[in-house]
């Protein structure tokens, strides 16, 4: 009879490199490999009579367990996102500057597959069980054990990578008190009551997401055909350019408006879908965001629908025609829709791959180095750069992902001179008489003065070897004066103005500058602001966070409340937006004013020295932190607004009302489990009730 060949016992790795293997999981020679090896095994690989191997293979796989699940999750960044409900505390050491706590469903999930590799350990090494069966269950236990492992390992990527909001929320004391078991009757019935409802409002909101979804199995046919009226279309570009025209320079505004006209001048059985008529639709995606409340839902889907055909006509059988600069502005206008219109970024569609692009046209480059360029091509190219930094530096921030921009490129700032002022015959331009003027590009030129400081704060931030507090001191000073700069320009803007400029600057600049540039302090000085409630030392870290969050909360104006009566563009924009677009009704805002003003609580000691002094001490501090909870009450009324206008976004709501709930249950001394449980079980019967009056009005 043919003899049969024995299984291999190695790993496929070692087997292929022609060495070695110990039989380990992973084995040694894997793990010392130069690069980076996935060991693994066949089925059948290892063979069953080899416990001493065997046993080795459990010891390495129980390192798992006893590895520290603060050593999971290091995150030093910020962004608006993250699961309130399913964060959890954690310990923050002087050394780990900012590990905050991690989420607590992929906690949980290692947890879960610590207890199982644990039980696997014991029944291999019970004396109960007969070598005979350990025998015939190791291999399908060792293959469990490598699922785990990879299990694990795919768990700890994510508790990295997700972890891209503040998560200031898991040092608030509202996740202690709702981690506790509830061994009381009624809180146990307040519990259930509050999950219950939580789910009912979950279901309606997935019905109404789907119901609100486009879905699209080809492009849009005839895009021409869902251009609305001349007179709509007017307004909705208006708004685009009163708002982020005057940030974001992406087109040419003098050029634009002729090829708007040139566009209506034309045949309407034009289908073609040329690169004007895409940004044109993106242009007027970002318009509705400005428009009056009562009509935005005229265009709700319409929105989509343009937004899904840009991305089609970019990356569809015609992306080799779109590799210039219009198909440049296009993907620039397509990342500012998304945002402001609510859908968000999207993985697939990144500013890492619009970075590439500008860099294979030679945007990093400056324009004298192409001597062939007109002078309006060579004014265009910096500032469609400058836009692409800055949208690259936002999405870095919000994502937690390192900054993509390259250390070395010699492409001057943009001209600081009025659009009119630019022109296909125009031969050149004294910039040296307008440049303390304000202009179309003023707003444009103060941000890129401040590119290399907020590139050195990203690398800081996401620096795997961590921050240091010196760091964080030392640029968040010279953030501090940026921002304080480009307020005092901005404040002035409006008066200084020359006439016949083509943009409007106004307050919208002043309010949208503002936010975006405290991002990087709050980002900066987060993790320092967790460590300072129990480390004195870090107490100035805990003041920039709570000022920079106290000026982007600051254009939350209740007195624009119902949203019926007029609300200026900022406010429209962040009940809308994505990210940081939604600027004072971000979780992370929420997260900082809720945090310290329960830390103020926590601190708070009665007074052993009654009398004028004390009492007037008393009464400076509970007068603040009235106002910081007036801000979070009004907060909360816009978050309500929303959701009853139909956006089925509950989450910072039913967080906020929780923990404004534990605020005061600590303030009159109540129980603070019970006062959680029932605000955040009313909230979100609150919301149930909102969206179910509002779908019913559809």
């Amino acid at each position: 009879p043919r003899k049969r060949r024995r299984p291999a016992k190695a790993c496929e790795q070692c087997r292929q490199r022609k060495v070695r293997c110990d039989l380990s999981v992973p084995c040694g020679p894997c793990t010392r490999a130069k690069s980076e090896l996935n060991c693994s095994y066949r089925d059948a690989a290892v063979a069953s009579d080899s416990r001493t191997a065997g046993e080795a293979r459990f010891d390495t796989q129980s390192r798992v367990q006893r590895e520290p699940l603060s050593k999971v999750s290091r995150p030093r960044r910020i962004a608006s996102g993250g699961n309130p409900s399913l964060l959890t505390p954690t310990t923050s050491s002087a050394t780990e500057h900012g590990a905050i706590a991690a989420t607590d469903d992929l906690v949980s999930a290692i947890r879960n597959i610590q207890d199982r590799l644990h039980s696997l350990e014991q029944h291999v090494s019970s004396p109960s069980s007969g070598s005979e069966e350990t025998a015939t269950r190791r291999p399908s236990l060792e293959r469990e054990l490598r699922a785990l492992t990879a299990r694990v390992e795919t768990v700890e990527g994510q508790l990295i990578r997700r972890s891209n909001s503040v998560d200031s929320t898991a040092s608030l004391s509202i996740a202690k008190v709702l981690n506790k078991s509830d061994t009381e009757p009624g809180l146990r019935d307040r519990k259930k009551d509050a999950v219950d409802t939580i789910k009912e409002c979950r279901e309606l909101r997935r019905s109404i997401k789907a119901q609100r979804s486009v879905r699209l199995n080809e492009p849009v046919a005839d895009l021409r055909n869902t251009i609305p009226p001349r007179e709509e279309c007017d307004e909705l570009v208006r708004c685009y350019l009163r708002t982020f025209e005057g940030v974001y320079r992406v087109i040419h505004v003098p050029s634009f408006w002729s090829e708007y006209e040139e566009f209506w001048t034309r045949s309407e059985t034009d289908s073609e879908t040329s690169p004007f008529l895409v940004k044109l639709v993106l242009i007027l995606a970002i318009g509705t965001v400005f428009r009056p409340s009562d009509r935005n839902d005229v265009y709700a889907q319409q929105v989509q629908k343009w937004i899904y055909a840009a991305q089609w006509w970019l990356a569809g059988p015609t992306d080799k025609s779109t590799a210039n600069l219009d198909g440049l502005q296009a993907i620039c206008l397509l990342l500012i829709a998304r945002k402001a219109c609510g859908l968000g970024s999207s993985p697939w569609l990144s500013t890492g791959s619009l970075m590439r692009a500008a860099m294979a046209m030679g945007l990093h480059r400056s324009p004298t180095n192409f001597s062939s360029l007109s002078k309006l091509a060579a004014e265009l190219r910096p500032r469609l750069w400058a836009t692409v930094v800055e949208l690259v530096l936002q999405d870095s921030l919000e994502s937690g992902t390192p900054i993509l921009i390259p250390a070395h490129f010699d492409t001057t700032v943009p001209s600081n001179v009025d659009d009119t002022d630019l022109g296909p015959e125009t031969a050149s331009v004294s910039t040296a008489a307008i440049a303390d003027q304000v202009t179309d590009s003023s707003v444009q030129v103060l941000l890129q003065g401040s590119v290399r400081l907020r590139v050195e704060i990203l690398n800081v931030i996401h620096d795997s070897k961590g921050q240091s507090y010196q760091q964080a001191l030392d640029l968040g000073g010279k953030m501090r004066a940026v921002c304080r700069n480009a307020a005092a320009f901005l404040r002035s803007a409006n008066t200084r103005r020359r006439r016949g400029f083509s943009l409007e600057l106004g307050e919208f600049h002043a309010k949208f500058v503002a936010s975006q540039l405290h991002w990087y302090i709050l980002a900066l000085y987060m993790p320092f602001f967790v460590q300072a409630r129990k480390d004195p030392q870090y107490y100035y870290a805990r003041k920039a966070c709570l000022e920079s969050a106290s000026v982007i909360v600051s254009y939350a104006d209740t007195s624009q409340l119902p949203l019926q009566t007029p609300v200026d563009d900022f406010l429209r924009l962040c009940l809308s937006g994505k990210g940081s677009f939604k600027g004072p009704l971000s979780l992370d805002v929420i997260s900082v004013l809720c945090l310290e003003i329960v830390t103020q609580l926590e601190e708070e000691l009665p007074s052993e020295l009654p009398g004028p002094d004390g009492d007037s001490l008393d009464i400076l501090v509970d007068g603040n932190r009235d106002r910081l909870i007036q801000t979070l009450e009004q907060i909360k009324n816009h978050l309500f607004h929303t959701i009853a206008s139909g956006t089925p976004s509950m989450k910072r709501f039913g967080l906020l009302s929780a923990v404004l709930g534990q605020i005061r249950a600590m303030q009159t001394g109540q129980d603070v489990k019970s006062a959680v449980y029932e605000a955040a079980t009313q909230s979100f019967k609150d919301c149930l009730s909102a969206l179910q009056m509002s779908t019913a009005q559809l």
